[in-house]
């Protein structure tokens, strides 16, 4: 191996990066990089009980936990992940203004999201109709034209 890519494997894993992780950015072997990694004497992010922490410094016994494998894990590093991963992802729709205009003009499309059903409800609510009147026009239940106005009113 050269010794660009082990000094590549070195700053990874000091960094905090997981075996995985660095093998798919170096295409190193992960039995490789966890030879690296005991050499450097870094804990992995599965560690023994006996370790005072895990390499983010969150202190054992307290933390651990066993995944759905058996392995020991870190249970604030779990928590941690999962919620990064979840702000990462969430990204809220914005709905589609086209689709709420055919929809209030009694011309939804086929498939209307939530959030766009019940701007298509609101928009045609002030025009004073009845439920069913809406319902029709939206192609929704009348029992979805009450839940979007009581959304409305809270």
């Amino acid at each position: 191996m050269s010794p660009e890519k082990l000094q590549q494997i070195e700053a990874l894993l000091r960094a905090g990066h997981s075996d995985s992780e660095i093998h798919r950015r170096t295409g190193a072997a992960r039995g490789t990089v966890a030879r690296h990694r005991k050499r450097l004497g870094l804990p992995s992010s599965r560690t023994t009980a006996d370790s005072p922490t895990c390499k983010h410094g969150h202190p054992f016994p307290e933390n651990v936990a066993y995944d759905g494998r058996g392995h020991l894990i870190c249970r604030e590093c779990r928590r941690q992940h999962g919620r990064d991963q979840y702000l990462r992802s969430y990204v809220p729709a914005q709905p589609d203004e086209a689709a709420i205009d055919r929809a209030a003009a009694g011309d939804p499309p086929g498939r209307l999201t939530p959030r766009e059903r019940h701007a298509a409800i609101a928009r045609i609510d002030r025009q004073q109709m009845s439920s069913a009147a809406i319902a029709e026009r939206v192609r929704c239940s009348r029992r979805t034209v009450h839940r979007a106005r009581n959304r409305a009113a809270a």
